[in-house]
């Protein structure tokens, strides 16, 4: 072998081993900003979903408080005219001259559970049967639910009654 042929093949593989891994470098340096870059992009996609979650989390608080005073206002209403109802009707039980206790006993409860409906502001308009007859929830004469502690009978007995009881 010449020798300065060993030491300049040598010197060569040095050279390419230098250049390989230069190159190698180089595209793990390339895949890495490549990657970062990609990360960056995800992480604003993430960003933005996050904040997206945070507004519509925001917009369905507001939207169920809101429809719940509305179930709330409607639950009311409902309620009120039926205990109207439920108090006219007690008022025309003891318009005709029954007790509180009679209606009680009657309705299957205690007297307390019809005192405190009596208590109820009754409607000024009851439901009638289809046909109009004088059925269930029929008005009176004259339009009007009869006071619960009138004299019935012209002779004093059915106010003391009615008062007595309530």
């Amino acid at each position: 072998m010449v020798p300065g042929m060993a030491e300049s093949t040598a010197k060569n593989i040095k050279l390419e081993a230098r250049r390989r891994a230069r190159e190698e470098l180089a595209k793990a340096n390339a895949e890495r900003v490549r990657r970062d870059r990609a990360n960056v992009e995800d992480v604003a996609i993430w960003t933005v979903a996050v904040n997206k979650v945070a507004t519509v989390d925001a917009w369905e608080a507001e939207r169920l408080a809101a429809v719940r005073e509305q179930v709330r206002a409607e639950a009311a209403r409902r309620r009120a005219g039926d205990r109207a109802h439920g108090s006219a009707a007690i008022a025309r039980m003891q318009g005709r001259g029954e007790t509180l206790a009679t209606i009680a006993k009657l309705a299957g409860v205690g007297v307390g559970v019809i005192r405190t409906w009596s208590r109820y502001p009754p409607t000024t308009k009851t439901p009638t049967t289809k046909d109009g007859s004088d059925a269930l929830g029929a008005e009176p004469e004259g339009g009007a639910v009869s006071d619960p502690t009138a004299d019935v009978r012209g002779d004093g007995a059915a106010s003391a009654s009615a008062t007595a009881t309530t």
